[in-house]
């Protein structure tokens, strides 16, 4: 398709949280070639421009993004042999359920991803034991600031738990990525999709208006976390001490947050790293859920969340700068 253009057109009809103002202006792309011509138009304006894929794992601004969002949805998918050329907007249950029906298998955890292929490869996204670092041959960028493609391989690419080259270097942009993955019985990895779906159904608030996991779980290899004295200090953390850290909805869940709400926002009584919008709920809403569950963890353990979701607009609105308890939680 071409490029669609829009002016001051609302973000919360592009995010599954349903929150944010409006975009100044507005580009709806569905190729790697459309969304390089589009960022390329961005820098040649001097305008303020971000990505904005499948809107799963993002809280806008209540004011919106002065700029040009440039949201991509789609794209090719080609196979060849047990590799696969994918396009960054094409959604990750598309791609699982196009991998499956050819009879490839290794992708079947992306399945409890949201996102698309793009902004999965941004955050190493994974779920169910495998991440995308795992599977990631090549990625090919338009590299905005020097105004032309290149392809870098897996070792350039960076990836650790939730991270990548591409968080610390935006003017990356993210056009396609060829997926390595492996023969086998389409049916066995079919059987898999249904539990890792059923597991989901089972623990999360699928269908929600919500943007997924808000915090990154607190990994025993952070630098600034002693394992030992922790699990000294609280028995609860034990059943964690042999695997590869503690969940931080688990740690939510102990602070005693679960249900907690801040005008129309919630934290998940299901799941206590999910903030659910519960009706007409604000960024500022979510905001101050965020700082509540920051505070009481730091208050129980002494430890920090790190947030998993990624913030747009708030760079660039002083008043709206992941504020810090603006509104009392009740």
């Amino acid at each position: 398709m071409a490029i669609v253009m829009r002016e001051h057109e609302p973000l919360a009809a592009h995010t599954v949280f349903k929150i944010g103002g409006p975009a100044e202006r507005f580009a709806a792309v569905g190729t790697a070639d459309e969304l390089e011509r589009a960022v390329a138009d961005a820098m040649e304006r001097g305008a303020p421009w971000r990505i904005l894929g499948a809107g799963s794992n993002v809280l806008v601004a209540d004011s919106g993004f002065p700029g040009v969002i440039i949201h991509q949805a789609g794209g090719r998918i080609d196979v060849r042999d047990a590799r696969v050329t994918v396009e960054a907007g094409v959604a990750m249950s598309r791609l699982v359920a196009e991998s499956l029906r050819r009879g490839l298998r290794g992708f079947e955890w992306a399945i409890g991803v949201p996102g698309s292929v793009g902004g999965s490869a941004r955050g190493n996204a994974g779920c169910f034991g495998g991440e995308m670092k795992d599977v990631v041959e090549s990625v090919e960028v338009f590299d905005a600031a020097r105004g032309r493609r290149a392809v870098l391989s897996a070792g350039e690419l960076e990836f650790g738990y939730r991270e990548s080259v591409f968080k610390r270097r935006p003017e990356l942009v993210i056009l396609a990525l060829e997926i390595r993955l492996r023969r086998g019985d389409p049916a066995e990895g079919t059987g898999l999709v249904r539990g890792f779906t059923a597991e989901r159904v089972r623990g999360q608030d699928l269908g929600s208006q919500s943007a997924g996991c808000v915090f990154k779980n607190i990994r025993w290899d952070r630098p600034d976390i002693r394992r030992e004295p922790l699990l000294a200090a609280f028995p609860e953390l034990a059943p964690f001490g042999s695997g590869p850290g503690v969940p931080a909805g688990f740690l939510i869940d102990q602070a005693g947050l679960k249900g907690r709400r801040a005008g129309g926002a919630m934290i998940s009584g299901r799941h206590a790293n999910f903030i659910v919008n519960a009706g007409a709920a604000t960024a500022n809403d979510v905001c101050t859920l965020i700082n509540s569950a920051k505070d009481a963890v730091r208050r129980r353990y002494g430890l920090s969340l790190e947030e998993e979701i990624q913030y747009l607009g708030f760079e660039d609105s002083v008043a709206e700068r992941k504020p810090q308890a603006m509104r009392k939680a009740v």
